[in-house]
């Protein structure tokens, strides 16, 4: 295809600089490796100079443990690709810039005090849970209407309707945008709001779309009048910076409604195409009160690296509308750049605290130390606990590292199914008929603790037996996997390993 033949010339002519650089490091390494013993005993000695530094540092002990095997393993190497990747310090410019957009918005992001006291009053369990997000500013909201769409292809229409109806704003934010009929409709759309008067602005990850739009995809969306930009250009340069992306989907429209869920601007996501069987996605509308969240979640990202002077109240435009559906919604944001681990906490938060079932749909099960704890204690104190993972893999090495947890789960009690029709892209939980969240946050390292996420849980809302009844009609489309002993042995207890070892780090 004419479109997709520039983005794949772009890709290989970085790909080949990046590694370029890839192999001179390993050059360089081999070359000292054998030089005399003062070199190589000062190269020991800065490699566990460099290990005593990887343990100190705020991280993930999985993600810490495998740079400190690496850097054993491969001294030079692994010091100097650390140097560039691991830690905090190579991300400072992308952090400090991300500050300054967060902190441009704080003053917006308000505690609703009298809605958090009615839901004390209601649940004192839920209002203990709302309030670790409480205190991170990310509000708790009222007045708010959820509706719940099953897959991307009864999500898309609404979210083209809602593009319509458009008044002053369209703000967009994906990890992937790909050519085809899904992206020719959204451009139409909304370049037909913008002839109308309506502002557009659209963020895509530079790196998640980079098999997919040629370089400067961002001026044939400003030639239509659409303020646009690529978020972390994907550069020929080894750096931590690479590997957090913008893995959000966020469309608000005028403050007044919010999507947020799985799928990105591709046809796989609306099953246009096949590529792994069926795609099963989800995707959540907020209408009312708490769609002024994702306003600011947008914006956060948008003020870190344009309109630097703009002041977001001009966006937050107040509406008439009067929810009915009741119950409480909570949207959040999650950073790599921080030393919190926020979609993990909401997830361990619902799991430690549930009682008679959480459900959960993961394309990726590849839990950190403290997330497998806590699903194997959820299932031994007698809680359902039932995940749904794909039957046709997208990346068959993440595939095999889901498999390598497998036996530890369910020995434990927990039950793990396989989606038959096809691929399973969909990510939340549902929790004791009283709790959920859907948004963009897989079960794996890559969500908890690389990317820029977002969610949002739902409290007491009629939005949560949508979500349970959907997880129940594709629990009969699924196989309970119990064949779980095939990798058994010194070779496949080896390789399970092996790939849990490399899990933190891909």
């Amino acid at each position: 295809m004419k479109f997709l033949k520039p983005a794949m010339n772009r890709f290989l002519v970085v790909s080949i600089a990046l590694l370029a650089q890839v192999g001179f490091l390993v050059v360089v390494s081999k070359v000292f490796e054998g030089s005399a013993s003062e070199i190589n005993n000062l190269i020991r000695a800065l490699s566990v100079l460099t290990v005593l530094f990887v343990i100190n540092e705020k991280s993930n002990p999985a993600i810490k443990m495998a740079w400190v095997v690496f850097i054993l393993v491969t001294p030079i190497f692994g010091c100097i690709l650390y140097i560039l990747m691991g830690g905090k310090r190579p991300r400072r410019h992308l952090r400090k810039a991300c500050e300054n957009g967060e902190r441009k918005n704080l003053a917006y992001r308000t505690k609703n005090d009298a809605v958090a006291e009615k839901l004390k009053i209601e649940d004192e369990g839920l209002y203990v849970q709302s309030r670790y997000l409480d205190n991170l500013r990310y509000p708790l909201y009222e007045n708010t209407d959820a509706t719940y769409y099953p897959s991307g292809e009864t999500a898309f229409p609404a979210m083209l309707r809602e593009i319509e109806k458009a008044k002053h704003f369209i703000f967009l934010e994906y990890f992937i945008i790909d050519d085809g009929e899904m992206l020719t409709r959204l451009e139409a759309a909304l370049e037909k709001k913008v002839k109308e008067g309506v502002e557009v602005r659209f963020i895509y990850d530079d790196m998640g779309s980079v098999f997919s739009v040629p370089s400067g995809y961002e001026k044939k969306l400003k030639a239509k009048g659409i303020k646009c930009f690529s978020f972390n250009p994907y550069l020929p340069v080894i750096s931590a910076a690479m590997n957090n992306r913008d893995h959000r989907k966020i469309l608000v429209v005028d403050s007044r409604v919010a999507f947020t869920g799985g799928i990105n601007i591709a046809d796989e996501y609306i099953n246009k195409i096949e590529k792994y069987g069926y795609w099963k996605d989800t995707v959540v509308k907020i209408e009312g009160d708490g769609a002024r969240a994702f306003t600011l979640m947008f914006l956060d990202l948008w003020y870190a690296f344009c309109n630097k002077d703009e002041d977001a109240e001009k966006f937050l435009v107040k509406t008439d509308f009067e929810g009915t559906a009741g119950g409480y919604v909570q949207p959040f944001a999650d950073t790599p750049l921080d030393d919190d681990t926020v979609g993990e906490n909401v997830y361990l938060s619902a799991i430690n605290n549930a009682r008679k079932y959480i459900y959960i749909y993961t394309p990726y099960l590849i839990p950190d130390y403290e997330l497998n704890s806590a699903l194997c204690l959820a299932a031994k104190k007698g809680v359902d606990v039932k995940i749904i993972v794909p039957g046709i893999p997208d990346k068959k090495i993440v595939y095999s590292m889901t498999k390598s947890y497998y036996r530890t789960l369910i020995n434990a009690g927990v039950e793990i199914y396989k989606f038959n029709p096809g691929f399973i892209h969909a990510k939340g939980f549902v929790c004791d008929d009283i709790i959920s969240c859907a948004g963009t946050i897989n079960l794996d390292f890559r969500s908890m603790c690389h990317h820029f996420e977002c969610g949002c849980v739902f409290y007491k809302a009629p939005v949560i037996s949508q979500m349970k009844e959907d997880m129940l009609k594709t629990l009969a489309e699924c196989e309970k996997i119990t064949d779980f002993q095939r990798f058994n042995g010194f070779f496949g207890s080896t390789y399970h390993a092996i790939l849990r070892l490399i899990a933190p780090l891909m």
